[in-house]
């Protein structure tokens, strides 16, 4: 009798990883998989109802003998990294921060792999925020061979991450596939998000029963790429299972929509009169 493959999911009890094991858990083969998802910090409870709680792990994985210590432990066949510090705009406030965690995680992450996973098939979850937009601005949608350079300090963490892990690739010939997602949204994202935070703000106008009230944005003119997270985590796992090693991959609709299109639509959705006022601090 076959054992069950061992899927690891970091960050899996955040944003996209909660969708991720909602999936894998939806999948037909789902008996066919042990899930085990690293927590650290602030996360969704759903997935303490979803998986066994030995298979949820409390850890620091900037810790690498920490991190070493669970891969071993586990084995995986598969691993999904989604851990990192993923809110844009509060990375400008600590640019350091983000760098350096990011990094560590990272390198913690794919030594641990070297040394006692090297078979496992990894996904390597960077961000659209790497390419460069603005010296090279397009009006087609952006492939994997547009240049790189993050307007950021989550975009400069994230380029890092991305070429430390093909660099692993080409070095040890680790499994690696590295995807570039655009901007997903859905249930269970932070506010610290524009989509999230313009729903939170409606959501407590409605329910306070005002007649009219205000809610504050950033910059309303920006394009975006907006996917459901749902579908974003789908492409992980077919990626995961029919994606090329060593290939990066981006993931995303190829349609751009303006903030304000987004707005005017979750606007129309309520009958409250609600103003709109940019707040400088939110650009």
């Amino acid at each position: 009798m076959s054992h069950p493959k061992k899927v690891l999911i970091t960050g899996g009890t955040g944003f996209a990883g909660s969708h991720l094991v909602e999936y894998l858990l939806s999948l037909p083969d789902t008996e066919s998989r042990e899930i085990h998802v690293t927590r650290y910090g602030s996360s969704t409870d759903l997935v303490s109802t979803l998986l066994p709680q030995e298979h949820i792990h409390e850890i620091n994985l900037t810790d690498e003998a920490a991190t070493a210590t669970l891969i071993k432990s586990i084995s995986p066949d598969e691993i999904y990294h989604l851990a990192a510090i993923a809110s844009v705009g509060n990375t400008f406030q600590s640019p350091a921060k983000v760098i350096d965690i990011n990094m560590r995680l990272q390198i913690s992450l794919l030594e641990s792999i070297r040394q006692h996973a090297p078979k496992s098939r990894t996904l390597i979850i960077g961000s659209a925020q790497e390419y460069d937009c603005i010296a090279y601005p397009t009006s087609d949608p952006i492939n994997e061979q547009h240049p790189l350079g993050p307007s950021n300090p989550y975009g400069v963490s994230k380029v890092d991450q991305d070429l430390l892990a093909l660099s692993y690739f080409y070095s040890y010939n680790l499994p690696i596939i590295r995807v570039r997602p655009f901007n997903h949204i859905g249930e269970r994202q932070t506010p610290q998000f524009a989509v999230p935070a313009f729903a939170k703000q409606i959501a407590e106008i409605v329910r306070s029963k005002q007649s009219s009230a205000e809610i504050k944005v950033g910059n309303l003119s920006a394009i975006r790429d907006f996917t459901d997270v749902k579908d974003v985590v789908k492409a992980y796992v077919l990626l995961m299972e029919e994606g090329t090693v060593g290939e990066v991959y981006n993931i995303g609709s190829g349609k751009g929509y303006s903030m304000q299109a987004i707005l005017d639509k979750m606007l129309s959705q309520v009958e409250t009169s609600i103003s709109v006022t940019t707040d400088p601090n939110l650009l």
